[in-house]
């Protein structure tokens, strides 16, 4: 619902605007939380709703509505490079900065143990040679 300022008549109020046309004074609004009566169904041919007339409008099952794609935005080709470089940059950026103390860290974990069981390899193979 929109209220759009200073554009009706002489009393300075707002006109009421919905679904892009002006809401008159006789015209009712529905709620969610109101409930229609019995009586209210005969007044209103088109699935219960006042306006609609006798339009049959097309009914969504929600399984239907979740599993439809979404229309995909149009954008420009030189917009999604600038963005795809971008994005290069900042990842190489970051991986500058941040894998040089990742690697020093995990070899300072891997090297002695590794090294360590190489040694004794090796120590085994020249006493079995010896």
């Amino acid at each position: 619902m929109t209220v759009t300022e200073g554009l009706s008549g002489e009393d300075g109020m707002g006109i009421m605007m919905i679904e892009g046309r002006v809401l008159k004074p006789k015209d009712k609004i529905y709620d969610l939380v109101d409930v229609l009566g019995v009586g209210d169904f005969s007044a209103t041919p088109a699935h219960g709703f006042p306006g609609k007339g006798s339009v049959r409008e097309k009914i969504y099952d929600l399984v239907d509505v979740v599993e439809k794609k979404p229309r995909m935005a149009l954008v420009d080709a030189g917009l999604r490079d600038e963005i795809m470089k971008r994005a290069s940059e900042i990842a190489e950026k970051i991986s500058r900065e941040v894998v040089p103390s990742v690697v020093e860290k995990i070899s300072r974990e891997l090297i002695p143990a590794v090294a360590e069981r190489v040694i004794r390899e090796e120590i085994e193979k020249l006493k079995r040679d010896a």
